[in-house]
């Protein structure tokens, strides 16, 4: 079986568990529920993109972000908004649902300034580290814009008002691209053997969708 496409959450999701992965992602046998909090960061995703965009006014109750939205928009450079980029397996930028796309990522708010990028994400969850996502963000934008030798990254929480960043240069992107070779090849092994191990973790309290697996058991009291 050929591997399917994969982005940071799919990889990410694949690490946690490759049961789980397999029985949302390949199989297709269980679906994964949109709480709430997903819900909320999709509207939010939505009234940013609108703003940064086409300057459309914000709800009330998402006011408070309009301060940062216009930072970005005061950046220098050409603001790209949503961007979506893909890559083959030979590294070179191929169209978001190409046939032969390999990886694929999204930047809600992406300048290019010359040689200079800048990627901003908006998260709506609580604050924890993701480095690496910001580096394959980094990674896509060196590939698609060859002018572009730095990329500036942040992360910036909403609920928390606090942001994360990281600067990353072009000379890096072979020791950028190790980070992820050991996940990637359990990933490609997973699916030419077409076997997906189960991970134990507190997801099997009842979080998990995957019911039938050894590992699963009902949410604690109170959760």
């Amino acid at each position: 079986m050929n591997p399917l496409p994969w982005s940071i959450s799919t990889l990410d999701k694949f690490v946690t568990c490759p049961t789980q992965y397999a029985a949302i992602k390949v199989y297709r046998t269980v679906k994964e529920a949109e709480g709430a909090a997903a819900a909320w960061g999709n509207r939010v995703h939505d009234a940013a993109e609108a703003n940064l965009r086409d300057n459309k006014p914000l709800d009330p109750e998402l006011a408070s972000y309009q301060p940062y939205l216009d930072e970005i928009k005061r950046l220098p450079g050409t603001l790209l908004v949503e961007q979506k980029l893909a890559l083959n397996t030979q590294f070179k930028p191929v169209a978001f649902d190409a046939k032969d796309v390999w990886v694929r990522g999204k930047c809600d708010a992406l300048t290019i300034d010359g040689a200079l990028a800048r990627a901003l994400d908006h998260k709506t969850g609580k604050r924890k580290s993701e480095s690496r996502q910001m580096v394959l963000m980094a990674l896509l934008i060196f590939h698609h814009h060859p002018e572009v030798m730095e990329v500036r990254t942040a992360f910036f929480w909403l609920k928390h008002a606090k942001r994360d960043t990281g600067v990353y240069r072009r000379a890096d992107m072979p020791a950028m691209w190790n980070m992820f070779v050991t996940d990637l090849k359990q990933y490609r092994d997973a699916f030419a053997t077409e076997t997906w191990q189960p991970r134990q973790s507190g997801l099997c309290y009842g979080w998990c969708p995957v019911t039938t697996c050894e590992f699963w058991k009902p949410k604690k009291a109170g959760r």
